[in-house]
């Protein structure tokens, strides 16, 4: 599994690559330094095989330069750091930021804020329930706001992007065995901190795909 490229204050561009549960070091990083031309795996973080899911894992680099991966694991999200550009992590831990086995969203922002998007409060262990955003001013230490994107149990896998006005978008699904509902909302970082989609630009839940069954 493969996700969207980040670009490190470097110039590399940097994916996850996951072998899920196939071998250890599973949570890889795989960076070009050409511009997407070539690509090496620079280094992997190992989830223990007890834990081991399916890893879903991204990184964030801290403005100290280091490397910040959270990963998907059976408890739910655990933590590493890599202070060598992702050759070698620390061992995976738990992060203590609560949540299902499920995936979760998170990156930086053009204002130097991480975003965060998961399941339900930062301290509370939800199901596939209450897709929520939170921003962060110190590299992932604490959390702010908590704008709630879409309540309804059945919705999940989160992934989003930054326009340069400024807006935030976030497509998930829901009931993606029965409606098969892929939505998109849109905000932005004051939309979080306030915890409340007040800016006119704002559109939570707009479905932009469903199921051929399903009701338009």
């Amino acid at each position: 599994m493969m996700g969207k490229p980040k670009v490190l204050s470097t110039g590399e561009w940097c994916l996850p690559a996951s072998t899920w549960r196939e071998t250890d070091r599973s949570a890889r990083l795989v960076v070009s330094t050409d511009r997407g031309e070539t690509w090496t795996v620079r280094g992997g973080c190992n989830v223990p095989e007890d834990i081991r899911a399916f890893d879903e894992h991204l990184a964030a680099e801290r403005r100290d330069g280091s490397l910040w991966l959270l990963a998907r694991t059976m408890y739910g999200i655990g933590e590493s750091v890599s202070t060598d550009r992702g050759r070698t992590w620390g061992d995976l831990r738990p992060s203590g930021i609560a949540h299902p086995s499920d995936r979760f969203f998170v990156r930086r922002l053009d204002s130097g804020s991480l975003l965060l998007v998961k399941h339900g409060p930062l301290a509370e262990r939800t199901g596939r329930s209450h897709l929520t955003a939170f921003l962060s001013d110190d590299d992932g230490r604490t959390w702010t706001g908590g704008l709630v994107l879409d309540e309804r149990p059945g919705v999940s896998y989160p992934d989003g992007d930054q326009a340069p006005d400024g807006s935030i978008y976030i497509i998930y699904d829901h009931s993606r065995t029965s409606d098969r509902e892929i939505l998109l909302a849109r905000f932005n970082e004051e939309d979080v901190r306030r915890a409340d989609a007040v800016s006119p630009d704002s559109s939570p839940r707009r479905v932009v795909n469903a199921g051929p069954d399903a009701d338009q």
